[in-house]
C-alpha cells in the first residue's frame, strides 16, 4: 500500500495514504573567467536535497481532516532531522535520511480529503536508511464535525469557512567542501504555525466596512483559543484581516492567525 512517515528517532508518524516525493539536487560551483581564455569551472563539493512531498488522507470529517493536519506539521515543526520514508502504488520504496522539514501547508477539500504540501531540506550524499515499519493512522478526533464554525475568542468568523494551516522555519544545511553531501547546522529556529480561515462575512444591519472594523476590534489584541469543527487551537493572536473590496452586504475575507510552538 502506497504510504509515507517520517522517523527524527523519537517515534515514527504517518503522513498518508498517497505520499510523493520528487528531490531537485543543487551542488555547489564557481566559475573563474580569465581574460582572453576560455572559463574554468570549479567544483566545491556539498551538495543538497530539496524534496518536495505532497501527501493525502481521506478523514471521517472536516474537524477530523484538520485535526489530522495539525497534528502532522505540529510535529513536523518540532522534529530533528530524520528519516523521510516514501512508497509508491507498485511497493517500490525510497528512503531520504538526515532530513529536515522546513514548509508546510495543509488544506481540506471536499469537507474530508486532506491536502498537505511539504518541503524536505537533506544531504546528498547520505546513504539511504532501511525502510521501517509504516505507522497506523489515528483514529478520528472525538467531537469532530462539518459545521464550519470558526470563532476567534467567542467571536464568530463569518459563514461557509475553510482553514488553511501553514509552518515555517529555518533549519540551514552546511555543505561540506570537496564532498558530496552536507549537515545540518541546528538547531531550527523561527518555527510559527499560522492558521489562515477563509470565511464571507454577511452583515445587512450596518454597513460592511464598520462590520469588519468591529470583527477585528472584537477579537482584541491577545492571545485567544481559534475553535471549529470541534477542535480548538489555543494562544493564537489575529496577524491581519483582509476581506476583498466590495461595496455588497457580504465579503469574502482572509483571517490570519500565528500560533508559538
Amino acid at each position: 500500500m502506497a504510504g509515507g512517515y517520517f522517523d527524527d528517532g523519537t517515534g515514527a508518524f504517518e503522513l498518508g495514504a498517497h505520499v510523493f516525493a520528487t528531490p531537485t539536487m543543487a551542488r555547489r560551483s564557481v566559475e573563474i573567467a580569465p581574460a582572453g581564455r576560455a572559463a574554468r569551472v570549479l567544483d566545491l563539493g556539498g551538495g543538497v536535497l530539496r524534496v518536495c512531498v505532497t501527501a493525502q488522507r481521506l478523514r471521517d470529517n472536516m474537524g477530523d481532516a484538520e485535526r489530522w493536519i495539525y497534528d502532522r506539521v505540529h510535529a513536523l515543526a518540532e522534529s530533528a532531522p530524520g528519516s523521510l520514508a516514501c512508497e509508491d502504488n507498485q511497493g517500490r520504496r525510497a528512503v531520504f535520511a538526515q532530513s529536515v522539514c522546513v514548509w508546510a501547508v495543509g488544506r481540506v477539500r471536499g469537507f474530508r480529503f486532506c491536502d498537505l504540501h511539504l518541503e524536505f531540506l537533506g544531504p546528498e550524499s547520505e546513504p539511504e536508511p532501511e525502510w521501517g515499519a509504516l505507522p497506523e493512522p489515528p483514529e478520528v478526533y472525538a467531537d469532530t464535525t462539518t459545521a464550519q464554525d470558526y470563532a476567534a475568542g467567542g467571536v464568530t468568523l463569518g459563514v461557509g469557512g475553510e482553514m488553511r494551516i501553514e509552518m515555517t522555519r529555518s533549519y540551514p544545511l552546511r555543505e561540506i567542501p570537496r564532498a558530496r553531501g552536507a549537515r545540518t547546522r541546528g538547531p531550527c529556529s523561527g518555527a510559527l504555525l499560522r492558521f489562515v480561515v477563509t470565511a464571507d462575512l454577511l452583515d445587512r444591519e450596518q454597513n460592511l466596512a464598520s462590520a469588519l472594523a468591529e470583527l477585528g476590534r472584537s477579537i482584541g489584541p491577545g492571545p485567544v483559543d481559534l475553535t471549529g469543527n470541534g477542535s480548538a487551537f489555543p494562544g493564537v493572536l489575529l496577524r491581519s484581516l483582509q476581506p476583498a473590496h466590495t461595496d455588497w452586504s457580504h465579503t469574502r475575507f482572509d483571517a490570519e492567525f500565528i500560533q508559538e510552538l
